[in-house]
């Protein structure tokens, strides 16, 4: 931690606090994190994990938000910190001695909460000067669902469809199940990260895929049971409801209206088949720039449900929480590595765990 006593007219002057600062134009939560983390102790983070938004309103500042992040080092890389820090003195606290330092009342607060394994952190905190005066915790009020995989099974279409591309390209797999990895990540990752393709050639067989799906394989899919029940809940329990998929977006468009979900959502954001959006970054950075809620007030409240990694992997990176699902295409144990706050087990069991936020 870092005890704040170089800046002067500093707002944290002789409290310790955690590393971190603040955005530049453009960064993405994560991004911001892992610059300011390098910046003030020489340390590259290799994993970290996401736990919410911290409001501060102060009769005396300006309100400012936290996004809140902890990592896991190894010895190697603590043995490497920088020291000298030009915003502070920096040391290792042991878990025990915390309590005993001069924080902040709201740190005490949702620090208690991560160190009793609470899945899910964001607080709304007003202090007058020092003094803490109320503190809310924040709901969850936006529920973004990935597509395939989640709401929809669309594995087969997608496993027939790959086979398909990759029988031109001279790859023959004779059973399509063999390709259920290609149910989720976008599709480039996966002909440049499986295969080796090039961009130029991936992008080739990306289109051989979409030959074949746009007339075959999106109507080779089932609905998950439950879906319609769990969002028409959700929706009374007053939450938006919005599609966050790597799926181009008219696709997810027209499977919605052949399950006649359409209607139940607030927006459906996609990928373009430009290539331009594709990541789940990408797409949820759209998502937010659609709703003109780029901002920490409306984030703080959403939480993505999906069913791999790569979709936990997104949510940290812009600083909302994950959900994961069992039922999908996706490991488990690699979600709840990459910050998944829970594993629902079917679609009933979602609004009661949202319920519990």
């Amino acid at each position: 931690m870092m005890l704040r006593d170089m800046k002067v007219n500093d707002v944290n002057e002789g409290k310790w606090i955690g590393v971190g600062g603040k955005f530049k134009e453009g960064e993405t939560a994560s991004e911001c994190l892992r610059r300011e983390v390098k910046e003030e102790t020489g340390i590259e983070l290799a994993s970290f994990l996401f736990h919410g938004i911290i409001y501060f309103r102060n009769d005396e500042y300006e309100d400012e938000e936290m996004y809140l992040y902890s990592a896991h080092i190894s010895d190697s890389e603590a043995a490497g910190i920088n020291y000298d820090c030009p915003e502070g003195t920096l040391r290792f606290i042991c878990d025990d001695e915390i309590k005993s330092l001069n924080l902040w009342e709201g740190d005490r607060v949702f620090l208690k909460d991560m160190y009793a394994g609470r899945s899910r952190v964001s607080y709304d905190l007003t202090y007058e000067k020092d003094r803490l005066i109320r503190c809310e915790k924040v709901p969850v009020s936006t529920i973004l669902f990935d597509l395939d995989g989640t709401l929809i099974d669309t594995g087969e279409g997608i496993m027939k469809c790959a086979q398909y591309s990759l029988s031109r390209a001279g790859i023959y797999v004779e059973d399509y199940r063999e390709l259920s990895f290609f149910v989720g990540p976008p599709l480039l990752y996966t002909y440049t990260k499986r295969y080796g393709f090039d961009e130029g050639r991936a992008r080739e067989l990306i289109r051989l895929y979409r030959e074949r799906y746009e007339t075959t394989g999106i109507f080779e899919c089932s609905l998950y049971p439950g879906v319609r029940e769990c969002i028409e809940r959700l929706r009374g329990m007053g939450c938006r409801i919005a599609i966050a998929s790597s799926k181009p977006e008219h696709m997810c468009i027209k499977l919605l209206k052949h399950f006649d979900l359409y209607d139940l959502f607030d927006e459906v954001c996609g990928a373009t088949p430009d290539g331009r959006i594709d990541t789940k970054t990408e797409v949820l950075k759209e998502l937010f720039r659609r709703q003109e809620k780029n901002d920490p007030e409306y984030i703080s409240g959403c939480i993505l449900i999906g069913d791999t990694g790569f979709d936990m992997a997104g949510a940290a990176d812009v600083g909302i929480s994950g959900m994961g699902v069992s039922f999908g295409y996706g490991d488990t144990d690699e979600m709840l590595r990459l910050g998944a706050v829970c594993i629902a087990d079917s679609m009933g069991d979602i609004p009661d765990i949202i319920k519990a936020f």
